[in-house]
């Protein structure tokens, strides 16, 4: 896997009587090195594709419900490419695909009368290479006509808008006032693994083949908290989302509270924070505790935001944003905070002692 790229070419094999098959595979670093470098382009053999370890890391990343595509119908996934693409071939092909088009072009591929070699694949990328190019400067014609139409278009009204709203925004000091910016940052480390992550372009349309071949949807799993307060994303390969024990308590305490908590009234909830810390840590003493919590629901201390911060990222670690903003706490200003997920996907080991709490 690769950076994010817009653009791929993707073999499509007609079927077991495939005469390119065994070529392609043994040829695949070449072929993959002659798009790449010379075009940038990817170039996807589906069997190598499903198989390769990068690929299966994005998926668990951004599709963790897709299961078992490993060893998806490579025909059907075929026929749904051709289908979406209009290719209109039985013969072995390339078809060059890219984001910014709902259309693909198909190369069909020359079969020679002997052996496949390098150089016959050779000769036949030369001249996809340059058909492609042909593609591309017309592409770039028209998305220079279509930018230069909505330049034209633009309403500079809007401006001064978003500069009220942002100065407004920056005037508050409070902790509500800060949670859009504070608690959603990411530290650069996590960031660049999400971009390592990052779904490319052509992978997209691919993936919901997947989906469909899969019969599944995206779907949420269910959230299990253990004994011992671990939390497991149950129905995505049981991943743990590890947190430290106070961001951990106080994601006890919204879980708890499905119709959110207003910052301003945090401090009503000390208590009950405190409970849920005392069970998960055990050793911490009651004035370090006690110090911990105080801060933690100050409507005026930043504490808060940080420990949103910190839950927020734990997730972001294990399932992508589009997942992982179902789990963590979410809220607009002055509005109360919550998480959104459905109780009914909450599964607690300790059940009774929680609502003890």
């Amino acid at each position: 896997m690769h950076p994010y790229e817009s653009e791929a070419i993707i073999y499509l094999s007609p079927g077991a009587n495939d005469p390119f098959n065994q070529a392609i595979a043994k040829n695949h670093s070449f072929i993959f090195n002659r798009f790449r470098k010379e075009a940038g382009i990817s170039f996807i053999y589906l069997p190598k594709l499903l198989q390769d370890k990068g690929f299966q890391r994005m998926m668990s990343y951004n599709h963790p419900y897709i299961g078992n595509y490993i060893h998806a119908d490579l025909s059907e996934l075929t026929i749904q490419i051709k289908k979406q693409y209009d290719i209109n071939t039985d013969s072995s092909a390339l078809v060059y695909i890219a984001e910014t088009e709902d259309k693909g072009h198909g190369f069909e591929l020359e079969s020679p009368s002997g052996v496949i070699t390098r150089e016959h694949l050779a000769k036949q990328i030369d001249s996809i290479l340059e058909k492609i190019q042909c593609i591309r400067n017309r592409n770039e014609i028209l998305k220079k006509q279509d930018s230069d139409i909505r330049f034209r278009m633009v309403d500079d009204s809007f401006s001064g808008l978003f500069l009220e709203e942002e100065s407004k925004e920056y005037g508050r000091k409070d902790a509500d006032a800060n949670f859009n910016s504070a608690a959603f940052k990411v530290p650069r480390d996590l960031m660049k693994s999400i971009n390592e992550l990052k779904e490319a372009g052509y992978l997209s349309k691919l993936i919901e083949f997947l989906e469909e071949l899969q019969k599944t949807t995206r779907k949420l799993s269910r959230l299990r908290i253990t004994q011992d307060y671990k939390i497991y994303l149950m129905d995505y390969e049981m991943k743990e989302v590890k947190m430290s024990p106070l961001p951990k308590a106080l994601y006890l305490l919204f879980l708890k509270h499905p119709e959110g908590i207003l910052f301003k009234e945090l401090p009503s909830y000390r208590a009950e924070l405190m409970n849920l810390y005392k069970n998960i840590t055990l050793r911490e003493s009651p004035d370090k505790a006690r110090e911990s919590i105080i801060r933690v629901t100050d409507p005026y201390d930043n504490s808060i935001n940080e420990k949103c911060s910190q839950i927020r990222i734990a997730f972001l670690r294990v399932v992508s944003e589009e997942i992982a903003e179902n789990y963590y706490i979410t809220g607009r200003w002055g509005e109360p905070k919550k998480i959104t997920l459905d109780r009914e996907l909450v599964i607690h080991e300790h059940t009774s002692r929680l609502q003890g709490l």
